[in-house]
């Protein structure tokens, strides 16, 4: 009876179940209007993808295979953190910007150089006698 027993254990011990763990369903959404995860929903429709689950595994799919059959039956938006793209076109966006604001800044910042005046009193002398000598031309009309 002890040899039954020990051969009755063993051999259930072998036989792996499978199922639709919580692992693999905790990373997807159920895709009906219920939005919860489908590890902790009871709907029909997370019952469903359970199912679909469990039977893709006994066919031997992989896991990748199977969150990809999944995406193509259901959209991207059964996962819960789905791939992230365009993520280049950001960080030349980020650069761009951040050139132009650095020009920008260059160019609101520069003080004038006085080498473009290279003689400054010249100019203000003229400026006054040519002052002078508008507001004497209106005194004599």
């Amino acid at each position: 009876m002890y040899r039954v027993l020990m051969l009755f254990v063993l051999l259930i011990s072998g036989i792996k179940p499978v199922m639709a763990d919580d692992a693999m369903t905790s990373g997807l959404i159920c895709p009906c209007e219920c939005a919860m995860v489908i590890s902790t929903c009871d709907c029909t429709t997370a019952i469903q993808v359970k199912k679909e689950i469990t039977q893709m595994k006994e066919n031997g799919f992989s896991e990748n295979q199977i969150f990809s059959a999944l995406q193509a039956e259901y959209g991207k938006e059964i996962l819960v953190n789905p791939e992230k793209t365009g993520s280049i076109s950001l960080w030349a966006g980020g650069i761009s910007l951040t050139i132009l604001f650095v020009f920008l800044g260059y160019i609101f910042t520069r003080k004038p150089k006085k080498e473009i005046i290279p003689d400054m009193t010249r100019y203000e002398q003229r400026f006054e006698e040519e002052y002078r000598d508008f507001i004497s031309g209106k005194e004599k009309k």
